[in-house]
């Protein structure tokens, strides 16, 4: 074998990536469908702009609520087994949303309460997801990873499924849920599939659900960059569904586009993101990882101005293809960063307490974004999110990059030891 060749220095993923990539472009083509056909869904059973922000709390509420208990579960459990069974168990939930829309029977409140419970599954999928790429690919090809499946992710998800969801949606409505619950079903067989070179080894826990937490809390807080950084993306997430959970308002509204030029619109800023996935890691050499993160939130807060004060799609499109490039940049550095520093043995609890964190503030955002947009007009959420993030930048930023230096070298830093 040519020593180039070995699998601690191979640059090829190795197949069992290629059935995790296969499974996950298949839902992501299928949550794309749905990405654009929910909104317009929620559009069509209301008005109110609370209620169409509820829709996307209900999106958001379990990484807010589940995310402490999930991760402890993850790391007690077989992830390859939870991955499949969540998504076997999403495909039901879709074919009874399907169903509900045929026979004419759905409401705001029943959709508001299967978003929820798919919102359950989809922390429990994700969650698992991130904790065993590190299983099935080696730790140098973790970034390479992680930009080929955002790639796929937004290629699948935004630039395919978004506009024919949103056609399919004024075809017939219950379509893009329904061939959703097909693409889960065929993403679940092949998950089922994999073959793991390290499984999954049940450690002997004897600590309670309570202390798992603790430890999983301690561990993250006690490790200055990572907390930095979930304290960053809580208040990005937070500002950014402001506007994002009463998007297909503002562009009914504010662009005047009807359903099709919603799934247009959503497509065309996905472009943003096919390049972020694929030149992340390069940017990160360019620039450097804590200089790539800090460039990529500035450009969070700045872009948020444009759709504010220029409601004119071409604006629109080009701020949302800028924000989806550096969404993805910040995203391959971050979660490869994540992998590489986090104990395997604690990825779950301590990953899920980053994800309550940066992800759970998402459910505030969006009822926040429902009352702004209610009381002081579409375009005011978005005004509001760059105002916060800017003072989050100012604040965050010099302490990012002052703990960068000490933890975003891996050669030099291995993963600290484990809290029992």
């Amino acid at each position: 074998m040519n020593p180039a060749d070995t699998p601690a220095t191979s640059t090829r993923l190795p197949s069992a990536f290629w059935r995790q990539f296969a499974a996950s472009t298949t839902s992501n083509l299928g949550d794309g469908l749905v990405g654009a056909a929910a909104p317009l869904l929620a559009l069509s059973l209301t008005n109110d702009s609370r209620m169409i922000s509820a829709v996307s709390f209900a999106a958001m509420l379990p990484w807010l609520v589940l995310s402490l208990p999930a991760g402890v579960f993850i790391d007690r459990h077989d992830r390859q087994r939870i991955m499949t069974g969540a998504n076997l168990i999403r495909a039901a939930l879709f074919g009874v949303l399907a169903l509900s829309i045929v026979t004419d029977v759905v409401t705001i409140w029943m959709l508001l309460l299967l978003v929820l419970l798919l919102a359950v599954c989809e922390v429990l999928f994700d969650m698992s997801a991130q904790a065993l790429l590190p299983a099935i690919v080696d730790d140098h090809l973790l970034e390479k990873a992680n930009g080929r499946l955002y790639a796929a992710e937004v290629a699948a998800n935004s630039f395919v499924g978004l506009p024919i969801g949103a056609w399919l949606f004024v075809i017939a409505a219950a379509a893009p849920f329904g061939l959703q619950a097909v693409a889960l079903t065929l993403a679940a067989l092949l998950l089922a599939s994999i073959t793991i070179a390290r499984p999954f080894v049940k450690n002997p826990v004897s600590s309670s659900y309570r202390k798992s937490f603790a430890s999983g809390f301690s561990w993250l807080w006690r490790h200055p960059l990572l907390r930095t950084l979930a304290l960053m993306l809580g208040a990005a997430n937070m500002c950014h569904m402001f506007a994002q959970s009463v998007f297909a308002k503002y562009v009914r509204d504010e662009l005047g586009l009807g359903p099709r030029g919603f799934g247009l619109l959503l497509a065309t800023a996905a472009v943003g993101s096919i390049l972020g996935g694929l030149v992340g890691s390069r940017i990160a050499k360019w620039l450097g990882p804590s200089v790539a993160i800090v460039v990529s939130y500035s450009m969070f807060a700045a872009l948020e101005i444009i759709p504010a004060v220029l409601p004119e799609v071409w604006a629109v499109v080009g701020a949302g293809a800028l924000m989806a490039v550096f969404g993805t940049v910040w995203n391959v550095i971050t979660v490869s960063l994540r992998q590489r520093l986090i104990p395997q043995e604690l990825f779950g609890r301590v990953n899920s307490v980053y994800r309550f964190i940066g992800t759970g503030t998402s459910a505030l955002g969006a009822v926040l974004g429902g009352q702004i947009a209610f009381y002081f007009g579409l375009r005011a959420t978005y005004v509001v999110s760059a105002v916060l993030l800017g003072v989050v930048l100012i604040v965050g930023a010099p302490q990012l990059l002052r703990h960068a230096r000490t933890h975003m070298a891996p050669e030099r830093t291995p993963a600290p030891p484990s809290i029992t």
